[in-house]
């Protein structure tokens, strides 16, 4: 047996040392060993989805001790990056004293993430929030009103019989806004365009009142809408005056009388609108009605409801008032698809699916479009660095609470050291001391697609800190850069000072964690049922809060810093 071990080994060596003669024959005597042949080190492909090893967070230490907060806005302009602070405040960390020394701050960061003060107490800091257009040398947006279409009046004072001054109004155009604001320097702002350009104009009031719609004294009250080939006058209602004429005064013996006119009218849009003569007069379908209800559709102009204005002689005052008779009971629906037959609808879908003209100063129909700029696209809440993964902080809205239309900002809990002693089989976490001073450690999200292609983003917890940073208060998702690489995140003042002034009214968001907590723990909240691991992060949520209730020196930064530089290193 044991013999025939040994020829066997015997026959194994052999065959070894013919298989090593045969190979060195076949590879022309090159030495598969030699130092210019090592083999290379095995390729270790990181997955997708791999966290980083270490995660490097350095503070940088503020500028004169000039400390910023209430960030509104970030952009890039000229290459450069500029962010919008509402708030500027000198720090001292020995008596954790905030002061604030100015407002409206615009700040510029350079290529190495330096910050300086761009502008203070800016005079171009609100056109600044609101602008949405970035240009190559310049920055704009358009005014609130830009693109609509309304009208102007026109009005003059006649003196009647009783020597009473009495004002009169009539509509002279339809006007469009084109206004837009523009800088070239982020703090002056000049205005350009007009808010009263004239699309067309309606004829003038007239001595003779069958000159016009207008009369003597202006038609007002009605509805404009610009339908297939024609403008629309709908529910005009007429000047006291119109029926009396004479002296502007009327004998209470004369009695009652209607304004609300029982004629609509229409021009062809192609015709020159200010001539009276140009608009045809037609009789309506309702009867003597104005203050219409009026909408439109590509197809039909729909007319329903209104009320009949009339005046009445009061003896209390001796005086005419307008009253109105009303037809909100009278459910007739009138349409027109040519703008003279009317019909009446079978049912309201049609007219409750239309574009409804809601006030006598807007102008309806499909008026000619004025040409908008197109909206720079606002930054993402997320950036992407050169080793092709994206990144986002975590102290973002969702850890933002509202409790009773007030929010409360809340740090962010260890959330891996929470998920390691629940899969270890723990169902309580213990927050210390440490844990508070370190508690408010970023934690990112990171991912490997587009963000908006998708929302699966992985949670990292910062790895291998060099010192106890307190950056929950960092300036949020909004202000997070990529700066030659690097992720920069703004530390925000104002939500520090915030807290710092608040925590005392923080015991109605504890016990909204504690109560919150139970249920997760017994099975009775109504979201989630019984979940442990849950329970566990809302009562960390609590202790930090608590902790912090009661050392509010924790809430202040120990350091004089502006923001922290982030290098995630895989």
């Amino acid at each position: 047996m044991k013999k025939n071990f040994l020829n066997k080994k015997i026959y194994f060596i052999l065959l070894l040392l013919i298989l090593v003669i045969v190979l060195m024959i076949s590879c022309k005597k090159i030495n598969i060993l030699g130092p210019t042949h090592i083999p290379p080190p095995t390729d270790f492909i990181i997955p997708e989805n791999a966290i980083p090893g270490h995660i490097d967070v350095n503070p940088v230490p503020a500028k004169d001790g000039e400390v910023f907060g209430g960030f509104r806005k970030k952009f890039k302009y000229k290459g450069k990056w500029y962010i919008l602070a509402d708030n500027m405040y000198d720090y001292d960390p020995k008596s954790k004293a905030l002061n604030k020394k100015a407002t409206k701050i615009i700040l510029q960061i350079d290529d190495n993430g330096n910050i300086s003060v761009y502008d203070k107490n800016s005079i171009g800091y609100d056109d600044l929030l609101m602008m949405d257009v970035i240009e190559e040398n310049r920055v704009l947006y358009e005014g609130y009103n830009y693109g609509n279409y309304n009208h102007s009046s026109q009005s003059f004072i006649l003196i009647d019989c009783k020597n009473e001054r009495k004002m009169h109004t009539f509509i002279k155009d339809i006007t469009f806004n084109n206004t837009i604001r523009i800088s070239t320097d982020l703090v002056n702002w000049k205005t350009e365009g007009d808010g009263n350009n004239i699309y067309k104009s309606f004829p003038s009031v007239s001595k003779n009142p069958n000159d016009s719609f207008q009369g003597t004294f202006g038609a007002n009250d009605y509805k404009i809408v610009e339908f297939k080939n024609y403008i629309y006058l709908i529910g005009l209602q007429e000047d006291f005056r119109e029926q009396n004429a004479l002296t502007g005064c009327r004998n209470e013996k004369q009695g009652e009388f209607t304004v609300s006119k029982d004629v609509y009218y229409r021009i062809d849009k192609n015709k020159d609108t200010s001539v009276g003569s140009n608009w045809e007069k037609i009789k309506t379908p309702w009867g003597q009605r104005s203050r219409l209800y009026v909408r439109y559709d590509k197809d039909k102009i729909y007319v329903t409801k209104g009320k009949r204005g009339y005046y009445k002689f009061y003896t209390s005052n001796s005086k005419w008032g307008i009253n109105y008779e009303e037809f909100e009971n009278d459910n007739t629906i009138w349409s027109t698809t040519d703008g003279v037959t009317w019909n009446t609808e079978p049912d309201s879908s049609a007219y409750n699916n239309a574009n409804e003209i809601y006030s006598y100063n807007i102008i309806g129909g499909e008026l000619p479009p004025i040409q908008r700029k197109v909206k720079t696209p606002e930054e993402p809440n997320w950036i992407k660095l050169n080793n092709g993964r994206y990144y986002k902080s975590d102290n973002s809205l969702h850890e933002i609470y509202k409790i009773n239309n007030k929010y409360y900002y809340i740090p962010i809990p260890p959330y891996e050291e929470i998920r390691k002693a629940y899969n270890s089989g723990q169902e309580y976490f213990t927050i210390t001391e440490a844990h508070i001073k370190s508690a408010g450690l970023n934690q990112f999200l990171t991912k490997d697609k587009e963000p908006n292609k998708d929302e699966d983003w992985t949670v990292i917890t910062p790895i291998d800190y060099t010192d106890k940073l307190m950056v929950w208060q960092s300036g949020g998702e909004k202000v997070m850069l990529n700066i030659n690489n690097k992720a920069v995140q703004l530390v925000d003042y104002t939500q520090i000072e915030y807290m710092y002034n608040t925590i005392k009214e923080y015991s109605i968001v504890i016990d909204d964690f504690r109560r919150t907590s139970k249920e997760l723990r017994e099975g009775s909240h109504g979201a989630y049922g019984r979940d442990i691991l849950r329970a566990m992060q809302y009562d960390a949520r609590a202790d930090i809060l608590e902790l912090l209730k009661n050392n509010r020196e924790y809430i202040m930064p120990d350091q004089v810093v502006t923001h922290y530089t982030v290098e995630f290193k895989y």
